[in-house]
C-alpha cells in the first residue's frame, strides 16, 4: 500500500506556535544545518527562507504521522529530499524507538539538469486532466537525443538488450527516431492504455500531419482535449452558410472589413485547407468532415471546434 502524506488534513487546525512548541523541541539547529540539501541552498545566489529551511520539520513530521496511523515504515523521496527522509527518521526513533526506513531515487530533470515537477512549474503528470495522452506522448516524443536511453531504461519494461538494439538503429538513421516513438508508445500506453495511445497518436496525425482522416475518427472529447484553450461552439447549419458567416458566429474574425480581409488574404484555415474565399458556401467533406466537425484555425495559433447539429 503506497501512501500520500496527507500534511493538509491532520495540521489545519493545528498552529504554527503549538507545533513547533510539541514537535520542533526534538530538532537540534546543528542537524538541521549540516543537512546537504540545507548546505548547497544556504551557499547558492538565492539563500534559503525560513520556510525552505523548517519544511524538513513538518515533512518528518508527515512520516511520524503515516508512522503511526497506518504503520508506514518505509518512506520513498528524491535524491534531494535525502535530508528530510532523514529528520523523519530520526524523530520517528525518539518518540516511538522503532525502525524506519527511507529510499532515495535519482532525479528525472530535463536536458538542462533542472529537477521536472510541480514547484518547478515543468511536471508531467498521470492525471489525464492535466496532461493528455497527446501531451504525455508528444513530451516523450520531444527529448532531446540525450535523455532517451535513460529514460527507455526508467519508465519502460522492455528488456535491456532491446534497448541497446533500438538505440543502435536510432544512431544508424537518427531522422526516424525510431527510439522516441517506441519510449512515447510504451510510457503512453502504460498510463493511459492501448486506447489512450491510440488517441494520442490520431491527435498527433490530426494535428501534425494534417491528416483528415483522423480529424475524422477523433470524437469531441478527443478534440477538446487536444485543443485545451479552443473554444468549441455546437451551431445548426443554416442553408448557405458561407466561410465568413462561420467565421463571424464564432467571433473568430474582426466585424466588418477587416475580417472580411483576414479570409481574402489566406488568414483561414478549415480542416486544414486554406479558404480564402469569404462567400464560398461550406461543403460537406471538405468543411464539413462525416462526424459533424469542423476545426477552424485563424493564423497559427487560434484553433475553433464547431459542432454542427442538424446533419
Amino acid at each position: 500500500l503506497f501512501l500520500h502524506n496527507l500534511t493538509g488534513l491532520y495540521f489545519k487546525y493545528w498552529n504554527v506556535v503549538s507545533f513547533l512548541s510539541d514537535a520542533g523541541r526534538h530538532f537540534r539547529m546543528g542537524t538541521m544545518l549540516s543537512r546537504h540539501s540545507v548546505q548547497s541552498r544556504l551557499k547558492s545566489p538565492d539563500g534559503m527562507s525560513l520556510t525552505e529551511f523548517t519544511y524538513q520539520v513538518f515533512q518528518a513530521y508527515d512520516f511520524y504521522h503515516l508512522n503511526q496511523v497506518y504503520g508506514c515504515r518505509i518512506q520513498l523521496g528524491g535524491t534531494d529530499q535525502l535530508g528530510n527522509v532523514m529528520s523523519g527518521h530520526e524523530y520517528i526513533h525518539k518518540m516511538t524507538r522503532e525502525d524506519t526506513y527511507g529510499l532515495t531515487l535519482p532525479l528525472v530533470t530535463s536536458s538542462v539538469g533542472d529537477k521536472l515537477g510541480k514547484t518547478a512549474g515543468n511536471a508531467v503528470w498521470l492525471n489525464r486532466d492535466k496532461t493528455s495522452p497527446f501531451e504525455l506522448y508528444q513530451y516523450f516524443l520531444r527529448l532531446p537525443d540525450s535523455s532517451v536511453e535513460r529514460y527507455l531504461k526508467l519508465f519502460t519494461f522492455i528488456p535491456l538488450l532491446e534497448v541497446e538494439k533500438l538505440m543502435e538503429q536510432q544512431r544508424e538513421d537518427p531522422s526516424k527516431r525510431l527510439a522516441h516513438k517506441r519510449l512515447a508508445a510504451e510510457v503512453t500506453k502504460l498510463v493511459h492504455g492501448r486506447e489512450g495511445l491510440e488517441t494520442a497518436k490520431r491527435c498527433t496525425n490530426a494535428l501534425y500531419n494534417s491528416s483528415l482522416k483522423a480529424l475524422e475518427e477523433m470524437s469531441d472529447d478527443e478534440l477538446q482535449e487536444l485543443f485545451r484553450e479552443a473554444p468549441f461552439h455546437e451551431m445548426l447549419l443554416e442553408p448557405g452558410t458561407s466561410v465568413i458567416d462561420t467565421c463571424r458566429r464564432v467571433n473568430a474574425i474582426p466585424e466588418g472589413p477587416r475580417g472580411y480581409q483576414l479570409v481574402l488574404d489566406g488568414a483561414v484555415w478549415l480542416n486544414h485547407s486554406r479558404a480564402d474565399q469569404p462567400e464560398q458556401v461550406l461543403i460537406p467533406k471538405i468543411h464539413i468532415l462525416s462526424n459533424g466537425l469542423t476545426l477552424l484555425r485563424v493564423g497559427k495559433k487560434n484553433f475553433y471546434i464547431i459542432k454542427w447539429l442538424n446533419l
